[in-house]
């Protein structure tokens, strides 16, 4: 789960030439076309990564059409798009995954609710008996659930300052007694403390960011109106 622009699919190459068996890619159409240099596929060939599939995100059904007994490992990008466990897409991919190793990545793995790790981690985990060594987790329906809870009766706008110290204090646990034994990342802050050696001897840098600057816009009367009325209606949906 690095952030943007650190290299994913590198990491993934990489560790894929050091997996047995076959695999399988799904990522997003654009993400699995050859003409696209940093594609999947691409960068597999680069790392000479061998015996791989790759496929579309919208291509479940012919996947498992074809049948997934020959793969050892998946690979999911942009695994965020299956935190709903509802969606018709999650039973597909959960079918696929099943028996599997399976690597999950993306960049923002939680958008909404603690059930967004749940769902995800679900791919490759038994929800009721877990592999993770902490014992406060080994259900992890029961734990991801009581968290939950805690933004249970809790509005966005009208509790804000208690939802976010909720949220905050969930995502502290999460990454405590789950994340801590599932997921890499890494942040460019921490490449640079880390890895300042490399950077300078292949003259990398990052891009200096300025704080923002406010831009004042001034509206005459009817598009103010116009403004603060889609305003009310975002806040209130």
């Amino acid at each position: 789960s690095d952030v943007v622009g650190l290299g994913k699919t590198f990491i993934s190459a990489m560790l894929a030439q050091q997996l047995d068996g076959r695999s399988l890619v799904i990522a997003p159409p654009a993400l699995i076309n050859k003409d696209n240099p940093g594609s999947w596929p691409n960068v597999f060939s680069d790392f000479g990564v061998r015996q791989t599939d790759f496929e579309s995100v919208g291509m479940l059904d012919k996947v498992l059409k074809r049948g997934v007994e020959k793969y050892t490992n998946i690979f999911i990008d942009e695994a965020h798009r299956f935190r709903t466990e509802s969606a018709q897409m999650y039973e597909k991919l959960f079918d696929i995954c099943r028996g599997k190793r399976v690597i999950l990545v993306s960049a923002t793995p939680l958008n909404n609710t603690p059930l967004d790790i749940l769902s995800q981690i679900k791919l490759f985990q038994n929800a009721h008996r877990s592999t993770l060594p902490n014992p406060k987790v080994r259900d992890l329906e029961k734990y991801f659930k009581k968290l939950q809870n805690n933004l249970k009766g809790l509005d966005r706008q009208a509790d804000k300052a208690e939802y976010l110290r909720i949220v905050k204090e969930n995502a502290e646990n999460i990454r405590e007694n789950v994340l801590q034994y599932l997921m890499v990342r890494r942040t460019r802050s921490s490449i640079v403390k880390y890895y300042s050696s490399d950077l300078k001897s292949q003259k990398l840098k990052f891009p200096e960011i300025e704080d923002p600057k406010p831009i004042v816009y001034h509206f005459d009367e009817e598009l103010d109106k116009i403004f603060t009325k889609t305003l009310e209606l975002i806040i209130k949906e």
